[in-house]
Protein backbone atom coordinates (compact mmCIF):
# COMPACT_ATOMS: atom_id res chain seq x y z
CA UNK A 1 0.00 0.00 0.00
CA UNK A 2 2.29 2.68 0.91
CA UNK A 3 4.37 1.57 -2.70
CA UNK A 4 1.13 2.93 -4.47
CA UNK A 5 0.56 6.33 -2.19
CA UNK A 6 3.85 7.04 -3.42
CA UNK A 7 4.02 6.10 -7.12
CA UNK A 8 0.99 8.28 -6.74
CA UNK A 9 2.79 11.14 -4.91
CA UNK A 10 5.56 11.08 -7.64
CA UNK A 11 2.81 10.96 -10.29
CA UNK A 12 1.54 14.13 -9.09
CA UNK A 13 4.79 15.94 -8.43
CA UNK A 14 5.41 15.09 -12.64
CA UNK A 15 1.98 16.60 -13.02
CA UNK A 16 2.68 19.83 -11.14
CA UNK A 17 6.33 19.92 -12.88
CA UNK A 18 5.08 19.50 -15.86
CA UNK A 19 2.28 21.97 -15.92
CA UNK A 20 4.13 24.38 -13.77
CA UNK A 21 7.26 24.50 -16.86
CA UNK A 22 4.17 24.58 -19.40
CA UNK A 23 2.51 27.94 -17.68
CA UNK A 24 6.78 29.15 -17.40
CA UNK A 25 7.37 28.61 -20.86
CA UNK A 26 3.95 30.15 -22.07
CA UNK A 27 4.55 33.37 -20.17
CA UNK A 28 8.48 33.85 -20.04
CA UNK A 29 9.11 32.99 -23.49
CA UNK A 30 6.91 36.23 -25.20
CA UNK A 31 7.91 38.80 -22.91
CA UNK A 32 11.76 37.80 -23.17
CA UNK A 33 11.44 38.03 -27.21
CA UNK A 34 9.84 41.13 -26.92
CA UNK A 35 12.90 42.55 -24.16
CA UNK A 36 14.99 40.73 -27.15
CA UNK A 37 13.67 42.59 -29.99
CA UNK A 38 13.76 45.84 -27.64
CA UNK A 39 17.46 45.78 -27.00
CA UNK A 40 18.21 45.61 -30.83
CA UNK A 41 15.57 48.31 -31.89
CA UNK A 42 17.76 50.84 -29.20
CA UNK A 43 21.08 49.17 -30.19
CA UNK A 44 19.81 50.11 -34.15
CA UNK A 45 18.69 53.00 -32.82
CA UNK A 46 22.06 54.07 -30.89
CA UNK A 47 23.88 53.02 -34.02
CA UNK A 48 22.13 55.32 -36.23
CA UNK A 49 23.15 58.29 -33.63
CA UNK A 50 26.69 57.39 -33.63
CA UNK A 51 27.63 57.09 -37.01
CA UNK A 52 25.04 58.37 -39.61
CA UNK A 53 25.67 56.31 -43.29
CA UNK A 54 25.84 59.93 -45.74
CA UNK A 55 28.99 60.73 -43.52
CA UNK A 56 30.98 57.09 -42.72
CA UNK A 57 34.02 56.99 -44.17
CA UNK A 58 33.28 53.78 -46.27
CA UNK A 59 30.64 55.48 -48.25
CA UNK A 60 33.53 58.44 -49.48
CA UNK A 61 34.85 58.11 -53.05
CA UNK A 62 38.63 58.63 -52.91
CA UNK A 63 37.58 61.87 -54.71
CA UNK A 64 35.47 63.28 -51.71
CA UNK A 65 38.82 63.14 -49.49
CA UNK A 66 41.05 65.96 -49.58
CA UNK A 67 44.13 65.93 -48.06
CA UNK A 68 46.17 69.17 -45.64
CA UNK A 69 49.48 68.19 -45.24
CA UNK A 70 50.91 70.38 -42.42
CA UNK A 71 54.27 71.64 -44.39
CA UNK A 72 56.52 71.64 -40.77
CA UNK A 73 58.33 68.89 -39.56
CA UNK A 74 57.08 67.88 -36.14
CA UNK A 75 59.45 66.95 -33.61
CA UNK A 76 57.45 65.47 -30.22
CA UNK A 77 58.82 64.89 -27.09
CA UNK A 78 57.94 61.29 -25.89
CA UNK A 79 57.26 60.84 -21.94
CA UNK A 80 61.16 59.46 -20.19
CA UNK A 81 60.72 55.55 -19.79
CA UNK A 82 64.88 55.14 -19.04
CA UNK A 83 66.44 58.19 -18.19
CA UNK A 84 67.13 59.69 -22.17
CA UNK A 85 65.04 61.93 -24.18
CA UNK A 86 63.08 60.91 -26.83
CA UNK A 87 61.40 62.37 -29.19
CA UNK A 88 59.52 61.23 -32.27
CA UNK A 89 59.78 63.48 -35.74
CA UNK A 90 57.31 63.09 -38.06
CA UNK A 91 55.37 65.06 -41.14
CA UNK A 92 51.43 65.64 -40.22
CA UNK A 93 48.63 65.24 -42.86
CA UNK A 94 44.90 65.55 -41.79
CA UNK A 95 42.31 63.82 -44.59
CA UNK A 96 39.19 66.09 -44.97
CA UNK A 97 35.65 65.13 -46.04
CA UNK A 98 34.87 67.25 -49.02
CA UNK A 99 31.14 66.03 -48.59
CA UNK A 100 30.53 67.05 -45.18
CA UNK A 101 28.29 70.31 -44.58
CA UNK A 102 30.56 72.43 -42.62
CA UNK A 103 33.95 71.42 -45.03
CA UNK A 104 33.35 74.67 -47.17
CA UNK A 105 32.72 76.73 -43.68
CA UNK A 106 35.88 74.93 -41.46
CA UNK A 107 38.34 74.70 -44.19
CA UNK A 108 39.65 78.31 -44.50
CA UNK A 109 40.55 77.94 -40.36
CA UNK A 110 42.83 75.24 -40.80
CA UNK A 111 45.88 76.97 -41.71
CA UNK A 112 44.84 79.62 -38.69
CA UNK A 113 44.75 76.24 -36.15
CA UNK A 114 48.15 75.12 -37.36
CA UNK A 115 50.02 75.95 -34.03
CA UNK A 116 46.58 74.47 -32.17
CA UNK A 117 46.76 71.14 -33.84
CA UNK A 118 50.70 70.97 -33.72
CA UNK A 119 50.47 71.52 -29.98
CA UNK A 120 47.26 68.94 -29.71
CA UNK A 121 49.70 66.02 -31.33
CA UNK A 122 52.60 67.30 -29.05
CA UNK A 123 50.62 67.03 -26.10
CA UNK A 124 49.46 63.22 -27.23
CA UNK A 125 52.74 61.96 -27.81
CA UNK A 126 53.99 63.29 -24.42
CA UNK A 127 51.74 60.99 -22.90
CA UNK A 128 53.45 57.96 -24.30
CA UNK A 129 57.26 56.14 -23.97
CA UNK A 130 58.98 55.52 -27.06
CA UNK A 131 58.15 51.87 -26.85
CA UNK A 132 54.42 52.83 -26.17
CA UNK A 133 54.33 54.86 -29.20
CA UNK A 134 55.92 52.60 -31.58
CA UNK A 135 53.06 49.78 -30.16
CA UNK A 136 50.18 52.01 -30.05
CA UNK A 137 50.49 54.49 -33.49
CA UNK A 138 46.46 53.81 -34.01
CA UNK A 139 45.13 54.64 -30.22
CA UNK A 140 47.61 57.74 -30.63
CA UNK A 141 45.89 58.79 -34.06
CA UNK A 142 42.40 58.38 -32.75
CA UNK A 143 43.14 60.36 -29.70
CA UNK A 144 44.75 62.98 -31.69
CA UNK A 145 41.62 63.10 -34.43
CA UNK A 146 39.09 63.04 -31.42
CA UNK A 147 41.21 66.36 -30.23
CA UNK A 148 41.82 67.59 -33.40
CA UNK A 149 37.59 66.74 -34.30
CA UNK A 150 36.62 68.96 -30.40
CA UNK A 151 39.00 71.73 -31.71
CA UNK A 152 36.73 72.14 -34.58
CA UNK A 153 33.31 71.09 -33.04
CA UNK A 154 33.21 68.98 -36.53
CA UNK A 155 33.71 65.58 -37.74
CA UNK A 156 35.19 67.30 -41.42
CA UNK A 157 38.10 66.06 -40.49
CA UNK A 158 37.96 61.81 -40.89
CA UNK A 159 41.87 60.78 -40.62
CA UNK A 160 45.14 62.05 -39.80
CA UNK A 161 48.12 60.45 -40.73
CA UNK A 162 51.88 60.52 -39.33
CA UNK A 163 54.21 61.14 -42.21
CA UNK A 164 57.78 59.71 -42.11
CA UNK A 165 57.96 59.25 -38.05
CA UNK A 166 61.12 58.75 -36.84
CA UNK A 167 61.73 57.94 -33.16
CA UNK A 168 65.00 59.06 -31.44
Amino acid sequence: MRKNILTVIIMAMCLVNIILSTVLIFVMVPASNKTAKLVNKVAQLIDLELESPENSIENLSVSDIETYLIDERLACRLKDSDGKEHYAVLYLSLSLNKTHNDYEELKPYLEQYENNIKEIVTDEFAKFTIDEAMEMKDKLKDQVLVRIQELFKSDFIINISFGNIMYQ
